[in-house]
């Protein structure tokens, strides 16, 4: 139960984090402005939660290292 209110407030946090970034890109007015805004609220936000076991970092992280040791399995198969 606790998980899952953590994972819920997290979830929340992160909807509040884009609504907040989508304010920051209608002020700006300029879509050519605020796309590199948007695009830097994001990296922030997944840098600033890089140690969270469940956090988008790690989730990049693993899906990264899972790539690599399918094309090391992959390349194993063919030889």
């Amino acid at each position: 139960m606790k998980k899952l209110l953590l994972i819920l407030f997290k979830s929340l946090g992160f909807i509040v984090f884009i609504i907040i970034g989508f304010i920051a890109i209608s002020l700006l007015y300029d879509f050519i402005a605020g796309l590199p805004l948007f695009i830097a609220i994001i990296c922030i936000y997944i840098w600033g939660t890089r140690k969270d076991k469940d956090g988008f970092y790690r989730l990049f992280k693993d899906t990264h290292q899972n790539n690599l040791d399918d094309i090391e399995r992959q390349k194993e198969n063919y030889q």
